[in-house]
């Protein structure tokens, strides 16, 4: 291989482009640097955010919380991603030209007069596609013959990057697949919708034929590290049509995820100038499309698309494709100023002899598609001085004079996108500035916590009364049971003598059977009452329940203000209130002494009524005697009339007291209602009752509401959020400097 003489002055201009993409690369590091920082800022302050929002805060804070977004983090992540690639490319000690083409167009041709190397390192068949995978190839001076470095797909990436591609696109019913399944059941059938595309079923037939069939073949290498290979080797790794000494095909490249080439270019002094070598487009492989996106995107800094013009050539709807897959691929990439039209001349072609006249008159209509390249060259790629000359030292002159230029756009696109992010960054922090103006505001607290106290407590208290209204003319169950306790009792316990003789031990006691009468009456009429007397407790407990039921309800409201839970709860809340809440003070005070004599009233009822012939001054034993002398009127004795009288007596102020209680029943019911009516109008409807219960609990807060507890706590949580959003602010404000 004939080594050309070194070009000092194109070296140093290769040198140079280098050296000032590396000054781009240092610019782009610091943007890097400095959106990173921006990022984790937002981060912080959003996972703050969150816990703000689960812990639980004032409304008015969790709705100014919650009107900060933070999308400006994923527009980060792909501004970081964009940056990434860049600074790759502007790092690299090498400046990577891709030649792009479909297969047959003399892309291959064009390698190998650039590189010097054989057809057998870089295939150029006649038939089919031969190259098979990606193929970078570097200059390494001395080398007397090529050798490369192969890397593998890895099983998962193998699964993930080939196969699964190709089971989405022809819906082949997983998303994923992984080797070993690939390996164990074939694809299943095509599905009806993509059997009368011819396109569908040349992929299937790919994946089929290629993949699956040769399954047994390449697996192995898939578990297989970087492996080193001499010259005569790389085209069991590169092509699609080797074969083995048996005749049978090789389809190594179907696990070969890139092959580095190194070889001494016939050019030395463009030894920083790498060459990427893509497979053929143009092939149904649906992979190699997404493998040229990706490859464009990472490793190319200039793109070299290669035609050669057929007869009757035109611009085809292909070309075009090819364009914008390129475009889609490098994005943001100025690829109309850093790619050429490579049209390539055929002085002997198989089809029609020397191809000039057809490159020219591709080359004048170019402009009238929406194709856009640097430049647009006419050469003959099989030439390697003309490729040289024609090719590689115009792209270098071209870059010197525009890579400054080219830089410069790069710069303004990337500060374009930064600012972007910042301007939405800047309104999202101008929210998080005030989200929590008013969280430690003690008055603005109070006055949240007091709607919600005064909405709570008239809404309880007002449904506790409408309950004791409808129930209002309800018989107490509890009273009813003690009043037929107290009937049964009076029942079973009368203080009638069981036999005579105690009635005549009574006459020779006092005297005389009238006074032995009138004292039985007595003993009678107290022993009847004594059994009633229990009934006012059980009428208070009405009265009770419902004053233990207010206290629930204000204890519910008030904190810890008060420990006790009994009904002194009322007095002691009254203690606590300033002596000018009157309305507030009265109501408690008035509740808690509320008391109806419920003892008095039963017992008037009885004495009045059912009682009063229990008495020896209303019911004197001689009215009960017939005119004429004793043991002349009555077949009884008069112990056994005495006897019969009292029992009589005692039956009949029995009965008549239960049917008198029974028509009191309700009237606990009645008096419950009427206290707690009074109560509730004393603590929410009257005057200026309000604004007591306002002073009242501004000075009690503390104790009512574990918020102002935690106000301490919020000056702190408030101070750590303003310090990171003003970190957020400082570290977005280096990004538009």
């Amino acid at each position: 291989m004939k080594t050309i003489q070194i070009d000092t002055n194109r070296t140093e201009r290769i040198h140079e482009i280098i050296q000032q993409r590396q000054r781009f690369g240092s610019q782009i590091e610091r943007s890097r640097a400095n959106l990173e920082a921006c990022k984790l800022a937002l981060v912080n302050l959003k996972e703050h955010q969150s816990e703000f929002l689960a812990r639980g805060v004032d409304a008015t804070s969790a709705s100014c919380l919650g009107e900060i977004k933070f999308e400006a983090i994923n527009e980060i992540d792909n501004l970081l991603y964009f940056l990434e690639k860049l600074r790759y490319r502007c790092t690299r000690n090498t400046i990577n030209m891709a030649v792009v083409g479909y297969a047959r167009q003399g892309k291959s041709r064009l390698l190998q007069s650039l590189t010097g190397v054989s057809n057998r390192v870089i295939p150029d068949g006649a038939k089919g596609y031969c190259t098979g995978t990606l193929s970078k190839i570097v200059h390494q001076p001395g080398l007397p013959q090529a050798v490369a470095k192969v890397d593998f797909y890895s099983p998962h990436e193998f699964g993930k990057q080939v196969l699964t591609p190709y089971y989405e696109t022809l819906g082949l019913g997983k998303k994923s697949i992984t080797v070993e399944e690939f390996a164990r059941t074939p694809p299943p059938r095509l599905p009806l919708d993509k059997k009368d595309s011819e396109i569908d079923k040349a992929r299937y037939g790919h994946l089929r034929k290629n993949y699956y069939s040769n399954i047994g073949k390449y697996r192995h290498l898939l578990e297989s590290s970087t492996i080193e290979i001499t010259e005569e080797e790389i085209p069991q790794y590169v092509t699609q049509d080797s074969i083995d000494k048996n005749g049978n095909k090789i389809v190594n490249y179907l696990a070969v995820k890139q092959v580095e080439i190194s070889c001494s270019f016939p050019h030395e002094d463009i030894g920083q100038i790498s060459l990427l070598d893509l497979p053929g487009l143009g092939d149904t492989n649906l992979i190699e499309t997404e493998r040229l996106i990706k490859i464009l995107s990472q490793e190319a800094d200039f793109i070299l698309f290669v035609r050669r013009p057929e007869a009757n050539a035109v611009w085809r709807e292909a070309d075009l494709k090819l364009y914008q897959i390129a475009r889609h691929a490098l994005g943001d990439f100025f690829l109309s100023k850093c790619s050429f039209m490579i049209l390539n001349r055929s002085k002997h072609g198989a089809e029609g002899g020397d191809n000039a006249y057809r490159c020219h008159k591709l080359q004048g209509s170019l402009k009238e598609t929406p194709i856009r390249v640097a430049k647009c060259i006419v050469t003959d790629c099989s030439d390697s001085q003309e490729a040289f000359t024609e090719v590689l030292e115009p792209i270098l002159d071209y870059l010197v004079e525009n890579v400054e230029s080219i830089e410069r756009e790069y710069g303004l696109c990337c500060q374009k996108k930064i600012d972007q992010v910042c301007q939405s960054i800047n309104v999202e922090l101008d929210k998080a500035s005030v989200a929590l103006a008013r969280y430690s505001d003690g008055d603005l607290l109070f006055e949240q916590l007091f709607e919600k106290f005064w909405r709570k407590l008239t809404n309880d208290l007002e449904n506790l009364l409408m309950e004791f209204k409808e129930n209002r003319y309800s018989l107490d169950s509890d009273l009813e049971k003690e009043v037929q306790n107290a009937i049964q009792q009076c029942r079973r316990d009368t203080g009638i003598p069981t036999s005579w003789d105690e009635i005549s031990e009574r006459r020779h006691i006092f005297g005389s059977y009238n006074n032995a009468y009138n004292e039985l009456l007595h003993e009678i009429r107290t022993n009847f009452l004594g059994n009633f007397l229990s009934l006012d407790k059980a009428m208070q407990f009405r009265l009770q329940n419902c004053k233990y039921l207010v206290v629930k309800i204000l204890k519910s409201h008030l904190g810890e203000l008060i420990d006790s839970e009994e009904i002194n709860f009322l007095k002691i809340l009254a203690n606590l209130l300033a002596d000018n809440s009157s309305n507030l003070k009265q109501g408690l005070e008035k509740l808690y002494e509320f008391d109806v004599s419920h003892a008095g009233k039963i017992i008037r009822l009885l004495r009045e009524n059912h009682v009063d012939k229990l008495k020896p001054d209303t019911n004197q034993f001689s009215l009960l005697l017939l005119p004429n002398e004793v043991e002349n009127t009555s077949e009884l004795n008069i112990e056994e009339q005495i006897l019969n009288a009292v029992q009589k007596l005692h039956q009949e102020a029995v009965d008549k007291s239960e049917i008198a209680l029974n028509k009191i029943m309700n009237e606990p019911s009645m008096d419950a209602y009427f206290m707690l009516e009074e109560f509730i109008d004393r603590i929410l409807r009257a005057k200026g009752v309000q604004l007591e219960w306002r002073i009242f609990l501004r000075k009690e807060s503390n104790q009512v509401w574990s918020e102002f507890r935690e106000i301490e706590e919020r000056i702190q949580q408030q101070k750590i959020w303003n310090a990171l959003v003003e970190r957020a602010k400082e570290v977005n404000g280096l990004l538009l400097k």
